[in-house]
């Protein structure tokens, strides 16, 4: 059978990833033949996390591309924190995926933040196209920044207008470099006097001119200066007129306030550019398409038909089809996933047009969802009836099937009957569904889940919570108490003291602003009136104050002292495991949900494991406690300064086997050898990796590294896979990851240069600037320092951390499964360190015994076995909710089984 992808795709692989391939393969040409052969406006990509939805959708947009006569554009639309991955992974898929002989495809060199990029991409001719064009969301948000074309704007704005020649004047005197209207010191007012005499598809050659410099791109998009005419620049031309005539002493507070308006002027301009200018490309990806769940938001209205609001509609009438990409389709309600397939409306109108409209398609959709989930709550509510001795009753049941006479119980009978109304409702639903949604999941075992108190090394009990000692019990009483007054204060009051002392001192005592635990840098979502908040999302708060103020005024005197709130029993826990797993060369990812306890987490963890540094070099060196330090370095110096012969014998071995792994490649092998040598000279690798002594050798720390170290760890074995995949990798993606590794190459005549940091604990949340948490994901993905990572929710989607670690612990639970599925499918990835290692990925959920902690643990468990079944439910925080869901019997599964449902691509016919 003729296959619907690109004949330039790869058909089949010959190594691990052979299996994952035919699969993304089947699935692309499902997506494609939905497409385009069944002339659908689009379709949802759902697998779950780790699945390779980016690579099944690059090989969709690779078929698009090619499949036109000067080879097309396709659009990826994706949030900021993920935007970037897109274009590493292109650059995976098209060396690895392409055939030989396929025709050059672009990627842009770097996501697209800004609409003018996205204008410049879509602008460029054929001969410098790039074919896949990445734009973060809030690209498509924000307000045009380029000066150059807010001078074209002030251009358009002025022209054949009354009093022009003065106001462009003014804009001229104004122009004073950096502190000037157009903030920027490249614009004299003699060049931007220059500039405004002509037009602006003059630009490049006045700029080059006047300043010898050649512009790579005109500096101007054409398909603004096309459609000049047509804009509405009102708004621009009130803005200059309030530049002032004569300089004064607030020119700068006037500056800056015309600064602003024209900021604010432009804001729907390139909106109004793509719009107008006719633009259309065959196909836009928008990844985490559940951001376009709630109407009205600044991203939803991209699609939204224009009704007279320039900043309405601007993706409307541009693309052909469209795919959206989402791993949670079930945490939606059905009007949130009703409203992202409402955005295929933003499509080329189809021709011919589809025998039933998308609004009537839609509509029976919602139908099927309305009464599949109303069925399922009513099966819900009935089976939270029933108690242990009732389960047994359901052996016999099946589908179709009415309860047998010797089944006497009304609430028995009742749950069966429902079950068999949730099971019909639900597969009329999935009949519905399947046209839209494509979804797979991976085979179940991958994953060893460790609860409660199993987190602390050599637990035996495989249940229960962590026990709170008696010594530390008084701060939880006393703020179970302060909620208890709370609620009675306020009503029902979201229990904010339970969530904050639960997890770490330092996060309850946040609360004395009276404003909540608001210290989560969650990435900002904008939420659907009903949206419940998790723990350390802002939400409704009944304050520190009277009556609770008293409590939480004892509370802060009993956590006065350091060593008190560093005893905290879940941080002690987490410390625990997190140190074991260092101990044992294993590297772990720790989510919480606060700031603060991310903090306290790091600072606990450093202390910890500098101590048991300094004690482990204290008794295999033969000095004081107070002397490690010293000692350490002169050892490290003896071995590993670069002018002893030492370091000749280690740097060669370390080269020579390296170099060997990467097929040959000594730049890789010299890189990564400086890498290895860096980390060796720390103590946190010399006391795990080596026979550490006063006598230590250069052959004895090559002994050490090759596996005879107390661990019994073969580093260097590591350090060669990581050497061979280096190797492999592209160009761009070796240069950036070492480029993260090691630090920029020196400048001429200096010597060093500054490399990732060597500390064995890292700490990554909202305040983390973007490109450095860019290269802490790439350094954890090295066998390298650092081996803990503590990360707050900014980290938890989109993220690859797979590559090097198998080991994640929730510090901070959620009352939401698909949260806690996310943050873990970081590692259960496609290539993960679990996979190479034929080993699970171990997943630790710690919770206070006796506690609200413990209470969210075993609802969260609740519905993560009842997720897609109620979908869109996932439920909240209310207190009478959670007390039915904390103590629920697990659902059969004889129902369970006819309660799933099949999304996934079907497998191709037979040959002939």
């Amino acid at each position: 059978m003729h296959s619907l992808l690109s004949r330039y795709l790869r058909i089949h692989l010959d190594n691990a990833f052979a299996e994952d391939w035919a699969r993304q393969r089947r699935t692309a040409e499902d997506i494609v033949r939905r497409l385009w052969s069944q002339s659908q406006e689009g379709v949802v990509l759902a697998d779950q996390v780790g699945m390779g939805k980016t690579f099944v959708a690059l090989a969709v947009a690779a078929t698009t591309i090619l499949g036109e006569p000067e080879l097309g554009q396709v659009v990826v639309f994706a949030p900021a924190n993920v935007a970037e991955k897109w274009v590493n992974e292109w650059n995976k898929f098209a060396e690895s995926l392409l055939t030989e002989g396929a025709p050059e495809l672009r990627c842009v060199p770097a996501a697209l933040r800004s609409g003018e990029d996205l204008l410049k991409a879509l602008d460029d001719p054929p001969e410098r196209r790039h074919h896949l064009v990445v734009v973060t969301h809030q690209a498509l948000t924000a307000s045009l920044k380029d000066t150059f074309i807010h001078l074209a704007l002030a251009y358009y704005a002025t022209r054949h207008r009354t009093g022009a020649a003065e106001v462009r004047a003014r804009i001229v005197k104004s122009s004073t470099g950096k502190t000037g209207l157009m903030p920027d010191a490249r614009f004299t007012p003699l060049l931007v006097e220059r500039l405004l005499a002509r037009d602006p598809g003059q630009w490049a050659s006045v700029w080059q001119r006047h300043t010898g410099i050649a512009l790579a791109d005109e500096p101007v998009p054409g398909a603004l200066m096309e459609v000049a005419e047509d804009l509405d620049l009102s708004e621009v031309w009130a803005a200059l007129l309030a530049l002032p005539k004569n300089s004064s002493p607030n020119i700068q507070t006037r500056l800056r306030t015309v600064r602003r308006a024209l900021n604010e002027a432009t804001q729907g301009v390139w909106k109004q550019v793509l719009t107008r200018h006719g633009t259309r490309r065959r196909l836009l990806v928008v990844d985490e398409a559940h951001a376009l769940k709630n109407n009205g938001t600044l991203i939803s209205r991209l699609f939204t038909p224009k009704e007279g609001n320039d900043e309405d509609g601007a993706l409307q009438g541009i693309f052909e089809r469209i795919l959206l990409l989402t791993a949670t389709p079930f945490e939606l309600g059905h009007d949130e996933l009703i409203n992202i397939l409402r955005r295929l409306t933003a499509v080329v109108a189809m021709e011919p047009p589809p025998r039933e409209n998308l609004d009537d398609r839609l509509a029976r959709l919602r139908e099927r969802l309305q009464r599949a989930q109303e069925t399922a709550i009513a099966f819900d509510e009935s089976w939270s009836k029933l108690g242990p001795d009732d389960v047994a009753a359901f052996d016999r049941w099946s589908v179709g099937d009415p309860p047998p006479a010797d089944v006497g119980s009304t609430a028995v009978r009742r749950a069966w009957r429902d079950a068999q109304l949730a099971v019909a409702a639900r597969r009329a639903m999935h009949e519905e569904l399947r046209v839209w949604v494509i979804r797979h999941e991976r085979p179940p075992g991958g994953r060893r889940y460790r609860s409660g108190g199993s987190i602390v090394p050599g637990h035996t009990s495989a249940s229960g919570g962590l026990a709170i000692r008696e010594s530390d019990a008084l701060p939880f009483l006393l703020a179970a108490r302060a909620q208890a007054v709370a609620a009675d204060a306020h009503g029902a009051a979201r229990p904010h003291f339970a969530y904050g002392i639960a997890s770490s001192y330092e996060t309850y005592l946040r609360l004395d602003t009276a404003q909540g635990p608001l210290d989560s840098d969650a990435e900002p979502e904008e939420t659907s009136p009903d949206h419940t908040p998790a723990p350390g999302e802002p939400g409704p708060h009944p304050g520190i104050g009277s009556p609770a103020q008293w409590y939480h005024d004892e509370i802060t005197r009993l956590l006065a002292s350091d060593h008190r709130r560093a005893a905290h029993p879940k941080i002690a826990a987490t410390v625990e495991r997190a140190v074991d797993l260092w101990q044992s060369g294993r590297k772990c990812l720790i989510f919480c949900w606060y700031i603060r306890t991310t903090a306290a987490l790091e600072a606990a963890l450093r202390s910890r494991i500098d101590d048991l540094i300094t004690k482990h070099a204290a008794d295999a060196l033969k000095v004081d406690v107070a002397g490690v330090d010293t000692e350490l370095l002169r050892l490290s110096q003896r071995l590993l300064r670069r002018d002893t012969s030492s370091y000749a014998t280690v740097h060669g071995e370390l080269r020579d086997s390296l170099r060997e792994a990467a097929d040959g490649r000594p730049d890789v092998a010299d890189a990564l050898a400086e890498a290895a040598i860096r980390n060796l000279r720390t103590g946190g690798f010399l006391v795990r990796y080596t026979r550490l002594s006063p006598e230590l050798d250069a052959d004895g720390l090559l002994r050490g590294i090759s596996g005879a170290n107390p661990i019994g760890v073969n580093l260097l074995g590591r350090w060669q896979g990581f050497a061979a995949r280096t190797a492999a990798m592209t160009d761009s993606q070796r240069t950036k990851m070492l480029t993260r590794l090691l630090g920029e190459l020196p400048d001429e005549g200096e010597t060093g240069r500054r490399g990732a940091s060597l500390s064995p604990v890292r700490r990554a949340y909202g305040e983390t600037r973007r490109e450095d948490r860019e290269r802490l994901i790439s350094v954890f993905n090295t066998p390298f320092a650092p081996d803990i990572l503590v990360a707050s929710s900014v980290m938890g989607e989109g993220i690859d951390l797979h590559h090097e670690c198998r080991h994640v612990i929730h510090h901070d639970l959620d009352w939401n499964p698909s949260k806690l599925e996310q943050r873990t499918g970081r590692l259960d990835r496609i290539g993960s360190l679990a996979a190479r290692e034929g080993a699970k990925i171990e997943v630790y959920e710690p919770y206070l015994a006796g506690t609200h902690d413990e209470k969210m643990f075993r609802v969260v468990k609740d519905r993560a076995g009842w997720f897609d079944i109620v979908m869109g439910r996932a439920g909240g925080s209310d207190e009478t909710a959670t007390d039915l869901e904390e103590n629920r019997i697990a659902l059969h599964e004889h129902i369970r089984q006819a309660l799933s449902m099949d999304l996934r691509s079907p497998a191709p016919p037979p040959a002939g």
